[in-house]
């Protein structure tokens, strides 16, 4: 009972904060939008947020957990997954999107079993995915001058103990340097494989070839989350999270990145 009250609570809430240094155009189209939402009037506000967003070209997690809010009181589930999406990604560790996120996945008619990777190549992904693209680069930028310091520290220092310590330092910093490049490089990779999409229309076909006439796979509904493999003429190849794989109108999905 608890967890359904404080799932309902965060359904029926929206958040206050827009952004950081918001224009004063959108800081009061946002103020104005929620007024909105709170007397019911969700299509009015999701204007006024999506406004915002294509419009004035600004985004924040609580611009899009608004979003998804308010299309799911219109019990719309694609744009309401889409937008709790979009949210998660700006704020992957905030509470109350991956409750809702969850909440609504529960309301589409598919549920796939996600295929959790298994072996090393899983490890590297989670070890990459313990800070973001930035912090990784600014890591192996830090530990490069590490290494120079240390160079420098190992050619002018004279005392055999010292030299010693700063041989150390050369080639820790190295190793610490090159994994964290490493580790850049890879978290750069997988975003750029991971594409999710979220199916917008009510019912599509996954077809086995990138034609209209091509053999159907299976039937998708909306609001199931897909990731984007490539894409052909107005098809893409999508990947369900079992691993299944077939081909679907670019009109019927939406990308989340």
């Amino acid at each position: 009972m608890k967890n359904l009250i404080y799932i309902f609570f965060f359904l029926t809430q929206i958040t206050n904060v827009f952004g950081q240094n918001p224009s004063q155009e959108a800081t009061q189209l946002f103020e104005l939008a929620n007024e909105m939402y709170k007397q019911g009037n969700y299509e009015n506000a999701i204007q006024k947020y999506e406004f915002i967003e294509k419009s004035l070209k600004q985004e924040s997690a609580d611009l899009y957990f608004n979003l998804g809010n308010a299309y799911y009181k219109l019990n719309k589930i694609g744009p309401t997954i889409y937008y709790y999406e979009k949210a998660l990604l700006l704020a992957p560790d905030d509470e109350k999107i991956t409750t809702n996120l969850a909440f609504a996945q529960k309301k589409t008619k598919d549920q796939f079993k996600t295929l959790k990777e298994i072996g090393f190549s899983n490890v590297i992904k989670k070890t990459a995915s313990v800070f973001s693209l930035n912090v990784w680069t600014w890591l192996s930028v830090l530990f490069s001058f590490g290494v120079f310091a240390a160079v420098l520290g190992f050619l002018f220092k004279k005392e055999s103990q010292q030299k010693r310590y700063f041989f150390i330092g050369i080639f820790s910093a190295l190793f610490l340097m090159m994994f964290s490049f490493f580790m850049a490089f890879t978290l750069n990779k997988f975003i750029e494989t991971d594409q999710p999409a979220i199916v917008f229309d009510a019912i599509i076909e996954l077809k086995s070839e990138p034609k209209s006439d091509a053999e159907k796979v299976l039937l998708l509904h909306e609001g199931t989350k897909v990731n984007v493999l490539e894409t052909m003429d107005n098809f893409k190849k999508v990947q369900l999270p079992n691993k299944t794989e077939g081909w679907v109108l670019s009109s019927a999905i939406k990308e989340v990145r």
